[in-house]
Protein backbone atom coordinates (compact mmCIF):
# COMPACT_ATOMS: atom_id res chain seq x y z
CA UNK A 1 0.00 0.00 0.00
CA UNK A 2 2.98 2.40 1.03
CA UNK A 3 4.92 1.78 -2.50
CA UNK A 4 1.49 2.31 -4.68
CA UNK A 5 1.01 5.63 -2.50
CA UNK A 6 4.84 6.30 -3.28
CA UNK A 7 3.98 5.86 -6.99
CA UNK A 8 0.68 8.18 -6.93
CA UNK A 9 2.97 10.94 -5.85
CA UNK A 10 5.42 10.84 -8.15
CA UNK A 11 2.82 10.18 -10.96
CA UNK A 12 1.04 13.04 -9.60
CA UNK A 13 4.50 15.01 -8.69
CA UNK A 14 5.25 13.83 -12.91
CA UNK A 15 2.43 15.16 -14.16
CA UNK A 16 2.54 18.63 -12.79
CA UNK A 17 6.39 19.21 -13.69
CA UNK A 18 4.53 18.16 -17.25
CA UNK A 19 2.27 20.62 -17.15
CA UNK A 20 4.56 23.00 -16.40
CA UNK A 21 7.14 21.94 -18.78
CA UNK A 22 4.79 22.44 -21.81
CA UNK A 23 4.42 26.45 -21.12
CA UNK A 24 8.01 26.56 -22.54
CA UNK A 25 7.92 28.48 -25.55
CA UNK A 26 11.59 28.44 -26.74
CA UNK A 27 15.03 27.63 -25.72
CA UNK A 28 17.80 28.65 -27.92
CA UNK A 29 21.80 28.19 -27.78
CA UNK A 30 23.67 31.11 -27.19
CA UNK A 31 25.91 29.87 -30.12
CA UNK A 32 27.71 33.14 -30.16
CA UNK A 33 29.35 33.22 -27.03
CA UNK A 34 32.71 31.03 -27.11
CA UNK A 35 34.79 32.21 -23.98
CA UNK A 36 33.51 30.30 -20.26
CA UNK A 37 33.26 33.83 -18.44
CA UNK A 38 29.71 33.65 -16.54
CA UNK A 39 26.56 35.42 -17.51
CA UNK A 40 26.45 38.24 -15.88
CA UNK A 41 22.99 39.63 -17.37
CA UNK A 42 19.81 39.17 -19.58
CA UNK A 43 17.89 42.30 -21.23
CA UNK A 44 14.35 41.74 -23.02
CA UNK A 45 13.62 44.21 -25.07
CA UNK A 46 10.37 43.89 -26.53
CA UNK A 47 8.79 45.52 -30.05
CA UNK A 48 5.33 46.44 -28.51
CA UNK A 49 4.70 47.36 -32.75
CA UNK A 50 5.17 43.78 -33.90
CA UNK A 51 5.91 41.65 -31.10
CA UNK A 52 9.44 40.60 -31.67
CA UNK A 53 11.54 40.30 -29.24
CA UNK A 54 15.00 41.38 -28.85
CA UNK A 55 16.97 38.90 -25.65
CA UNK A 56 21.02 40.68 -25.09
CA UNK A 57 22.96 38.05 -22.93
CA UNK A 58 26.24 39.99 -21.65
CA UNK A 59 29.08 37.93 -19.99
CA UNK A 60 32.30 39.82 -18.93
CA UNK A 61 33.19 40.48 -22.01
CA UNK A 62 30.88 40.86 -25.40
CA UNK A 63 27.13 40.91 -25.19
CA UNK A 64 25.25 38.56 -27.49
CA UNK A 65 21.96 39.59 -29.19
CA UNK A 66 19.20 37.48 -30.74
CA UNK A 67 16.16 38.75 -32.71
CA UNK A 68 13.18 36.71 -32.69
CA UNK A 69 9.84 37.42 -34.15
CA UNK A 70 6.49 36.88 -32.27
CA UNK A 71 6.70 32.88 -33.24
CA UNK A 72 9.83 32.94 -31.76
CA UNK A 73 11.70 32.05 -34.59
CA UNK A 74 15.86 33.43 -34.57
CA UNK A 75 15.75 36.12 -37.25
CA UNK A 76 18.94 37.67 -36.09
CA UNK A 77 22.01 37.92 -34.40
CA UNK A 78 24.61 40.20 -33.15
CA UNK A 79 27.91 40.16 -30.93
CA UNK A 80 29.84 43.68 -29.30
CA UNK A 81 32.77 44.15 -27.21
CA UNK A 82 31.92 47.24 -26.84
CA UNK A 83 33.54 49.05 -23.28
CA UNK A 84 31.89 51.97 -21.77
CA UNK A 85 32.75 51.04 -17.84
CA UNK A 86 31.33 53.81 -16.57
CA UNK A 87 27.89 53.68 -17.70
CA UNK A 88 26.14 51.45 -14.60
CA UNK A 89 22.69 51.27 -14.88
CA UNK A 90 20.12 50.33 -17.16
CA UNK A 91 17.32 52.74 -18.29
CA UNK A 92 15.25 51.53 -21.17
CA UNK A 93 15.31 51.05 -24.82
CA UNK A 94 13.93 52.19 -28.14
CA UNK A 95 13.11 50.51 -31.36
CA UNK A 96 13.34 52.19 -34.83
CA UNK A 97 12.96 49.53 -37.36
CA UNK A 98 15.95 46.86 -37.12
CA UNK A 99 17.93 48.89 -34.92
CA UNK A 100 17.44 48.49 -31.24
CA UNK A 101 18.82 50.63 -28.74
CA UNK A 102 19.15 50.09 -24.69
CA UNK A 103 20.28 53.73 -22.60
CA UNK A 104 22.40 53.35 -19.69
CA UNK A 105 23.37 55.72 -17.06
CA UNK A 106 26.18 56.51 -14.59
CA UNK A 107 25.45 55.93 -10.92
CA UNK A 108 24.60 59.85 -10.15
CA UNK A 109 22.28 60.08 -13.61
CA UNK A 110 24.36 62.73 -14.97
CA UNK A 111 26.29 61.06 -17.98
CA UNK A 112 24.30 59.02 -20.61
CA UNK A 113 24.62 56.53 -23.39
CA UNK A 114 22.72 54.70 -25.98
CA UNK A 115 24.28 51.33 -27.22
CA UNK A 116 22.71 50.41 -30.52
CA UNK A 117 22.41 46.81 -32.30
CA UNK A 118 21.46 46.92 -36.19
CA UNK A 119 20.44 43.73 -36.91
CA UNK A 120 20.92 44.18 -40.27
CA UNK A 121 24.02 45.33 -40.77
CA UNK A 122 25.85 43.26 -37.84
CA UNK A 123 27.07 46.49 -36.47
CA UNK A 124 27.21 48.21 -32.68
CA UNK A 125 27.88 51.65 -31.88
CA UNK A 126 27.78 53.80 -28.59
CA UNK A 127 26.78 57.36 -28.47
CA UNK A 128 27.58 59.08 -25.25
CA UNK A 129 25.17 62.27 -24.53
CA UNK A 130 24.19 64.90 -21.57
CA UNK A 131 20.92 66.35 -20.98
CA UNK A 132 20.25 70.13 -21.53
CA UNK A 133 22.22 72.29 -19.40
CA UNK A 134 20.76 72.45 -15.62
CA UNK A 135 18.25 69.57 -16.55
CA UNK A 136 17.87 66.75 -13.90
CA UNK A 137 16.98 63.23 -14.17
CA UNK A 138 13.71 62.73 -13.21
CA UNK A 139 12.48 58.81 -14.57
CA UNK A 140 12.62 57.49 -17.97
CA UNK A 141 9.08 56.86 -19.82
CA UNK A 142 8.02 54.43 -23.34
CA UNK A 143 5.52 54.66 -25.58
CA UNK A 144 5.51 52.18 -28.66
CA UNK A 145 8.99 51.63 -29.32
CA UNK A 146 9.87 55.56 -28.70
CA UNK A 147 12.04 56.27 -25.15
CA UNK A 148 12.05 58.95 -23.09
CA UNK A 149 14.20 60.85 -20.24
CA UNK A 150 12.07 62.64 -18.06
CA UNK A 151 14.25 65.80 -16.60
CA UNK A 152 13.34 68.85 -14.86
CA UNK A 153 15.24 72.12 -13.56
CA UNK A 154 14.35 73.03 -9.61
CA UNK A 155 15.88 76.73 -10.37
CA UNK A 156 13.17 77.75 -13.68
CA UNK A 157 10.66 74.93 -12.74
CA UNK A 158 10.57 73.38 -16.56
CA UNK A 159 10.40 69.66 -17.23
CA UNK A 160 11.45 68.00 -20.47
CA UNK A 161 10.89 65.11 -22.42
CA UNK A 162 14.54 64.12 -23.71
CA UNK A 163 14.65 61.56 -26.25
CA UNK A 164 17.01 60.64 -29.31
CA UNK A 165 15.50 60.92 -32.54
CA UNK A 166 16.42 57.79 -35.13
CA UNK A 167 20.09 59.78 -36.71
CA UNK A 168 21.07 59.51 -32.75
CA UNK A 169 20.44 63.33 -32.20
CA UNK A 170 19.23 64.69 -28.69
CA UNK A 171 16.14 65.99 -28.71
CA UNK A 172 13.98 67.30 -25.98
CA UNK A 173 10.11 68.84 -25.63
CA UNK A 174 9.40 71.50 -22.90
CA UNK A 175 5.98 70.82 -21.35
CA UNK A 176 4.18 73.51 -20.63
CA UNK A 177 3.65 73.31 -16.96
CA UNK A 178 4.24 77.67 -16.19
CA UNK A 179 0.49 77.67 -14.80
CA UNK A 180 0.50 74.30 -13.24
CA UNK A 181 0.38 74.39 -9.28
CA UNK A 182 -0.43 71.58 -6.84
CA UNK A 183 -0.71 71.30 -3.11
CA UNK A 184 2.23 70.28 -1.32
CA UNK A 185 1.85 68.46 2.41
CA UNK A 186 0.82 71.83 4.18
CA UNK A 187 -1.72 72.12 1.58
CA UNK A 188 0.65 74.88 0.19
CA UNK A 189 0.73 75.43 -3.88
CA UNK A 190 3.78 74.56 -5.44
CA UNK A 191 5.14 73.79 -8.70
CA UNK A 192 4.92 70.71 -9.95
CA UNK A 193 8.54 70.42 -9.96
CA UNK A 194 8.78 70.50 -6.49
CA UNK A 195 6.94 67.46 -6.22
CA UNK A 196 8.81 65.78 -9.08
CA UNK A 197 12.11 66.68 -7.43
CA UNK A 198 11.62 66.63 -3.68
CA UNK A 199 14.53 67.27 -1.11
CA UNK A 200 14.67 63.94 -0.46
CA UNK A 201 14.24 62.82 -3.84
CA UNK A 202 14.19 58.77 -5.30
CA UNK A 203 13.31 57.76 -8.66
CA UNK A 204 9.50 57.07 -8.96
CA UNK A 205 8.59 53.76 -9.31
CA UNK A 206 6.54 52.56 -12.51
CA UNK A 207 3.41 50.62 -12.26
CA UNK A 208 2.17 48.52 -14.97
CA UNK A 209 -1.78 47.28 -15.46
CA UNK A 210 -2.60 43.95 -13.86
CA UNK A 211 0.77 43.12 -12.17
CA UNK A 212 0.63 42.46 -8.50
CA UNK A 213 2.04 44.93 -6.34
CA UNK A 214 3.43 44.23 -2.89
CA UNK A 215 2.52 46.65 -0.57
CA UNK A 216 5.69 47.96 0.34
CA UNK A 217 5.41 49.44 -3.38
CA UNK A 218 2.10 50.75 -3.36
CA UNK A 219 2.65 52.78 -0.59
CA UNK A 220 4.80 55.17 -2.05
CA UNK A 221 3.46 58.72 -2.02
CA UNK A 222 4.09 58.94 -5.61
CA UNK A 223 3.81 56.62 -8.61
CA UNK A 224 4.29 56.33 -12.55
CA UNK A 225 1.86 54.83 -14.75
CA UNK A 226 1.11 54.55 -18.34
CA UNK A 227 -2.61 54.29 -19.59
CA UNK A 228 -3.19 54.48 -22.74
CA UNK A 229 -1.04 57.35 -24.51
CA UNK A 230 -1.06 59.13 -21.75
CA UNK A 231 1.98 59.68 -18.88
CA UNK A 232 0.52 59.85 -15.43
CA UNK A 233 2.06 60.49 -11.97
CA UNK A 234 0.11 60.32 -8.93
CA UNK A 235 1.13 62.16 -5.67
CA UNK A 236 -0.19 61.55 -2.42
CA UNK A 237 1.62 63.79 -0.44
CA UNK A 238 -1.17 65.56 0.83
CA UNK A 239 -3.48 63.52 3.09
CA UNK A 240 -6.80 65.10 2.02
CA UNK A 241 -5.94 65.22 -1.71
CA UNK A 242 -5.03 62.54 -4.46
CA UNK A 243 -3.34 64.93 -7.56
CA UNK A 244 -2.55 63.63 -11.03
CA UNK A 245 -0.07 65.47 -13.35
CA UNK A 246 -0.47 63.81 -16.87
CA UNK A 247 1.37 64.07 -19.96
CA UNK A 248 -0.29 63.00 -23.46
CA UNK A 249 2.47 61.46 -25.03
CA UNK A 250 1.25 61.67 -28.39
CA UNK A 251 0.48 66.37 -28.30
CA UNK A 252 2.49 66.48 -25.34
CA UNK A 253 -0.36 68.45 -23.67
CA UNK A 254 0.03 68.39 -19.79
CA UNK A 255 -3.12 68.29 -17.40
CA UNK A 256 -3.92 68.12 -13.83
CA UNK A 257 -6.70 66.49 -11.54
CA UNK A 258 -7.44 66.08 -8.01
CA UNK A 259 -9.34 63.57 -6.31
CA UNK A 260 -10.90 63.93 -2.70
CA UNK A 261 -9.68 61.59 0.31
CA UNK A 262 -12.17 59.71 3.06
CA UNK A 263 -11.58 60.86 6.58
CA UNK A 264 -10.74 64.68 5.17
CA UNK A 265 -12.33 66.11 8.60
CA UNK A 266 -10.63 63.82 10.81
CA UNK A 267 -7.66 65.35 12.34
CA UNK A 268 -5.38 62.25 13.36
CA UNK A 269 -1.56 62.05 13.78
CA UNK A 270 -1.28 59.02 12.27
CA UNK A 271 -3.96 59.22 9.65
CA UNK A 272 -2.15 57.39 6.83
CA UNK A 273 -3.79 57.59 2.87
CA UNK A 274 -2.41 56.89 -0.75
CA UNK A 275 -4.32 55.58 -4.35
CA UNK A 276 -4.13 53.38 -7.23
CA UNK A 277 -4.95 53.51 -10.34
CA UNK A 278 -6.40 50.61 -12.13
CA UNK A 279 -8.83 49.90 -15.31
CA UNK A 280 -11.22 52.96 -15.30
CA UNK A 281 -11.21 53.66 -11.70
CA UNK A 282 -9.01 55.12 -8.93
CA UNK A 283 -9.03 53.65 -5.20
CA UNK A 284 -8.90 56.54 -2.36
CA UNK A 285 -7.69 54.91 1.10
CA UNK A 286 -7.66 56.59 4.34
CA UNK A 287 -6.78 55.13 7.45
CA UNK A 288 -6.45 55.79 11.72
CA UNK A 289 -5.85 53.91 14.54
CA UNK A 290 -9.46 54.19 15.11
CA UNK A 291 -11.67 53.85 11.15
CA UNK A 292 -11.11 52.89 7.53
CA UNK A 293 -12.23 54.41 4.68
CA UNK A 294 -11.92 53.15 1.30
CA UNK A 295 -13.51 55.16 -1.65
CA UNK A 296 -14.24 53.54 -5.25
CA UNK A 297 -13.99 56.65 -7.91
CA UNK A 298 -14.30 56.88 -11.61
CA UNK A 299 -11.30 57.64 -13.06
CA UNK A 300 -12.05 60.00 -15.63
CA UNK A 301 -15.18 61.78 -14.32
CA UNK A 302 -14.32 61.77 -10.20
CA UNK A 303 -18.02 60.01 -9.46
CA UNK A 304 -18.09 58.24 -6.50
CA UNK A 305 -19.15 54.51 -7.30
CA UNK A 306 -18.82 52.74 -4.00
CA UNK A 307 -17.05 52.94 -0.18
CA UNK A 308 -16.08 50.53 2.00
CA UNK A 309 -15.18 51.34 5.70
CA UNK A 310 -15.11 49.83 9.16
CA UNK A 311 -13.99 50.76 12.55
CA UNK A 312 -12.09 49.24 15.10
CA UNK A 313 -14.57 47.86 17.19
CA UNK A 314 -15.95 45.86 14.17
CA UNK A 315 -15.21 42.92 11.78
CA UNK A 316 -14.06 43.55 8.00
CA UNK A 317 -16.78 41.90 6.37
CA UNK A 318 -15.20 43.13 2.92
CA UNK A 319 -12.29 41.10 3.03
CA UNK A 320 -11.84 37.37 1.93
CA UNK A 321 -8.62 36.36 3.65
CA UNK A 322 -7.60 36.50 7.08
CA UNK A 323 -5.79 39.73 8.81
CA UNK A 324 -2.19 38.74 7.42
CA UNK A 325 1.11 39.68 8.81
CA UNK A 326 4.36 38.79 7.06
CA UNK A 327 7.30 39.10 6.17
CA UNK A 328 9.29 38.87 2.76
CA UNK A 329 7.25 36.05 0.40
CA UNK A 330 6.11 33.82 2.56
CA UNK A 331 8.57 34.36 5.89
CA UNK A 332 6.94 34.94 9.37
CA UNK A 333 3.63 34.84 8.33
CA UNK A 334 1.05 35.30 10.90
CA UNK A 335 -3.05 35.81 11.08
CA UNK A 336 -4.00 38.46 13.36
CA UNK A 337 -7.66 38.20 14.87
CA UNK A 338 -8.69 42.00 15.62
CA UNK A 339 -9.65 45.01 13.80
CA UNK A 340 -7.61 47.48 15.60
CA UNK A 341 -4.47 45.34 15.18
CA UNK A 342 -4.78 45.49 11.93
CA UNK A 343 -5.99 49.33 12.13
CA UNK A 344 -3.02 49.97 15.03
CA UNK A 345 -0.32 47.98 12.09
CA UNK A 346 -1.56 49.83 8.93
CA UNK A 347 -1.03 53.16 10.69
CA UNK A 348 2.10 52.59 12.08
CA UNK A 349 4.31 52.97 8.62
CA UNK A 350 3.24 53.29 5.32
CA UNK A 351 -0.05 52.24 3.72
CA UNK A 352 -0.93 51.09 0.53
CA UNK A 353 -3.20 49.56 -1.53
CA UNK A 354 -3.50 47.79 -5.23
CA UNK A 355 -6.26 45.90 -7.61
CA UNK A 356 -6.13 43.37 -10.05
CA UNK A 357 -8.62 42.79 -13.23
CA UNK A 358 -9.14 39.00 -13.84
CA UNK A 359 -11.30 38.41 -15.73
CA UNK A 360 -14.84 39.63 -14.03
CA UNK A 361 -13.62 39.94 -10.52
CA UNK A 362 -11.03 42.83 -9.11
CA UNK A 363 -8.92 41.41 -6.36
CA UNK A 364 -7.78 43.88 -4.23
CA UNK A 365 -4.91 44.07 -1.66
CA UNK A 366 -5.15 46.73 1.14
CA UNK A 367 -2.74 46.99 3.92
CA UNK A 368 0.60 48.53 5.29
CA UNK A 369 4.25 47.80 6.48
CA UNK A 370 7.26 48.84 8.43
CA UNK A 371 10.71 48.70 6.70
CA UNK A 372 13.10 46.03 8.02
CA UNK A 373 16.52 46.60 8.45
CA UNK A 374 18.36 44.52 6.52
CA UNK A 375 21.92 43.90 5.51
CA UNK A 376 22.67 45.34 1.89
CA UNK A 377 21.24 44.04 -1.37
CA UNK A 378 23.34 41.03 -3.21
CA UNK A 379 25.22 42.77 -5.97
CA UNK A 380 23.89 41.75 -9.41
CA UNK A 381 26.62 40.97 -11.98
CA UNK A 382 27.90 44.00 -14.17
CA UNK A 383 26.92 43.66 -17.83
CA UNK A 384 30.47 43.87 -18.95
CA UNK A 385 30.53 44.00 -22.86
CA UNK A 386 28.69 47.04 -22.42
CA UNK A 387 29.77 48.87 -19.16
CA UNK A 388 31.26 46.66 -17.16
CA UNK A 389 28.52 46.64 -15.01
CA UNK A 390 25.26 47.96 -15.94
CA UNK A 391 23.75 46.20 -13.13
CA UNK A 392 26.51 46.42 -10.83
CA UNK A 393 24.18 48.68 -8.18
CA UNK A 394 21.55 46.03 -7.77
CA UNK A 395 18.33 44.92 -9.32
CA UNK A 396 16.18 47.79 -7.68
CA UNK A 397 18.09 50.48 -9.70
CA UNK A 398 17.69 48.23 -13.23
CA UNK A 399 14.88 47.03 -12.69
CA UNK A 400 12.83 50.05 -11.52
CA UNK A 401 13.43 51.68 -14.42
CA UNK A 402 13.24 49.60 -17.22
CA UNK A 403 11.92 46.38 -16.42
CA UNK A 404 8.50 46.96 -14.09
CA UNK A 405 7.82 43.66 -13.48
CA UNK A 406 10.56 42.30 -12.37
CA UNK A 407 10.80 45.23 -9.85
CA UNK A 408 7.37 44.17 -8.51
CA UNK A 409 8.40 40.79 -8.89
CA UNK A 410 11.41 41.32 -6.28
CA UNK A 411 9.42 43.93 -4.27
CA UNK A 412 7.53 40.88 -2.11
CA UNK A 413 11.10 40.42 -0.22
CA UNK A 414 12.76 41.95 2.30
CA UNK A 415 9.08 43.59 3.86
CA UNK A 416 6.94 42.97 7.14
CA UNK A 417 3.41 43.67 5.56
CA UNK A 418 -0.41 43.77 7.21
CA UNK A 419 -2.94 43.47 4.81
CA UNK A 420 -5.86 41.96 3.25
CA UNK A 421 -7.25 40.79 0.41
CA UNK A 422 -11.01 41.33 -0.94
CA UNK A 423 -12.64 40.19 -4.03
CA UNK A 424 -15.61 42.71 -5.88
CA UNK A 425 -17.46 42.02 -8.88
CA UNK A 426 -17.43 44.78 -12.41
CA UNK A 427 -19.85 46.86 -9.84
CA UNK A 428 -17.40 46.92 -7.25
CA UNK A 429 -20.21 44.67 -4.91
CA UNK A 430 -18.43 42.19 -2.51
CA UNK A 431 -18.15 38.45 -3.73
CA UNK A 432 -18.59 37.04 -0.09
CA UNK A 433 -17.24 33.52 0.53
CA UNK A 434 -15.29 32.92 -2.18
CA UNK A 435 -11.29 32.24 -2.56
CA UNK A 436 -8.53 34.12 -3.39
CA UNK A 437 -7.02 33.09 -6.34
CA UNK A 438 -3.10 32.49 -6.35
CA UNK A 439 -1.24 35.49 -8.40
CA UNK A 440 0.69 34.93 -11.39
CA UNK A 441 3.64 35.90 -9.14
CA UNK A 442 2.99 33.09 -6.80
CA UNK A 443 2.74 30.43 -9.45
CA UNK A 444 6.08 31.51 -11.48
CA UNK A 445 7.51 31.06 -7.98
CA UNK A 446 5.93 27.48 -6.98
CA UNK A 447 7.55 26.55 -10.53
CA UNK A 448 10.65 24.94 -10.90
CA UNK A 449 13.55 26.90 -12.73
CA UNK A 450 16.76 25.53 -14.85
CA UNK A 451 18.85 28.26 -12.13
CA UNK A 452 19.13 31.53 -11.25
CA UNK A 453 21.61 32.76 -13.90
CA UNK A 454 20.24 35.33 -16.45
CA UNK A 455 16.67 34.69 -14.34
CA UNK A 456 13.90 37.76 -15.46
CA UNK A 457 10.27 38.24 -15.65
CA UNK A 458 9.21 40.71 -18.44
CA UNK A 459 5.72 40.68 -20.02
CA UNK A 460 5.20 39.95 -23.59
CA UNK A 461 1.38 40.38 -25.26
CA UNK A 462 -1.20 39.61 -22.20
CA UNK A 463 1.15 36.69 -20.96
CA UNK A 464 4.23 37.01 -18.64
CA UNK A 465 7.77 35.24 -19.89
CA UNK A 466 10.23 33.33 -17.24
CA UNK A 467 13.93 33.34 -18.64
CA UNK A 468 16.73 31.46 -17.48
CA UNK A 469 19.95 30.05 -18.37
CA UNK A 470 21.97 26.69 -18.57
CA UNK A 471 25.77 27.10 -18.86
CA UNK A 472 26.66 24.29 -18.88
CA UNK A 473 24.99 23.44 -22.72
CA UNK A 474 25.26 27.31 -23.45
CA UNK A 475 21.00 27.27 -23.59
CA UNK A 476 18.58 30.36 -22.57
CA UNK A 477 14.73 29.23 -21.64
CA UNK A 478 11.30 31.17 -22.01
CA UNK A 479 8.61 29.96 -20.48
CA UNK A 480 5.37 31.42 -20.36
CA UNK A 481 2.47 31.98 -17.78
CA UNK A 482 -1.17 33.35 -17.67
CA UNK A 483 -2.73 34.86 -15.03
Amino acid sequence: MKKNCMNILFLIGFMYSSLFAQTEIASFKNFLKENSTDIKDVIPVVNTKNNDLAILIADAKNVYAYKFNDEFKLTGQLSSETKKRKYKILLGSSIYGNEYKIFLTNKSNTQFASVSFSFNDKKNTVKEFLLPSGQTFIQTVSLKNKFYIISGNKMDGSIYLNYLNEDGNLQYIPLDIAELKLLNKKNKKVRVIDLLLPFNYSPIKKFEENTPNSIESVSETAKMYLKDDNLIISFDNNENTTQLFTVNLTNYKVSTVTFNKPLSNVKSGRKKTNSFIFDDKIAVVAATKNILSMYILDYSTGNFIKEYAVNQDEEILFKNTPIIQKGGFYNGYRELEKTKKFLRKITAGKIGVSVIKNKNTYLLTLGGYVEQRTAAPMMMGGFGGIGGAIASVGSVNVNLFFNPTMFAYNSFTNTKSTQIECLFDTNFEHIKDAEVPKNIFDKIKSTPKKSDIGYTIFKYKDFYIRSDYTPSDKTYHLRKFTR
